[in-house]
């Protein structure tokens, strides 16, 4: 039933970028930053953890135990790309903390004086 193709029309549109990385949602940008962050960062860890645990069932399967695994020293070159993942992590979740939102998002924002 999922092979059919169906001869319909189809109502989607190209992406448009909006303009919510410079609003305010919560009253203060500070506050607004933190919970992205938060967000991400949980996002980050939950998908990571359970990456952690397919690599670990699979690891167990085939004989490596949690001994070799932190025994491990990895190679100038590994070294390397995992700081250049680690910085793409900061950025990811840490870096909406430098953001300076100045579009509030509130209920008086249109009758608000320039």
């Amino acid at each position: 039933m999922a092979d059919r193709e169906y001869d319909r029309p189809t109502y989607t549109s190209d992406f448009i970028k909006s303009d919510t990385d410079k609003a305010v949602f919560l009253g203060d940008v500070v506050i607004d930053n933190m919970m992205t962050a938060m967000i991400a960062l949980g996002a980050e860890v939950w998908s990571n953890r359970r990456r952690m645990k397919v690599l670990e069932s699979l690891l167990e399967e085939k004989g490596v135990t949690n001994a070799m695994v932190e025994a491990y020293m990895p190679s100038e070159e590994q070294s390397a790309e995992w700081m250049a993942d680690r910085d793409a992590f900061v950025k990811r979740t840490f870096g909406v903390l430098a953001r300076e939102g100045d579009l509030k998002m509130s209920s008086d924002w249109q009758n608000s004086d320039p």
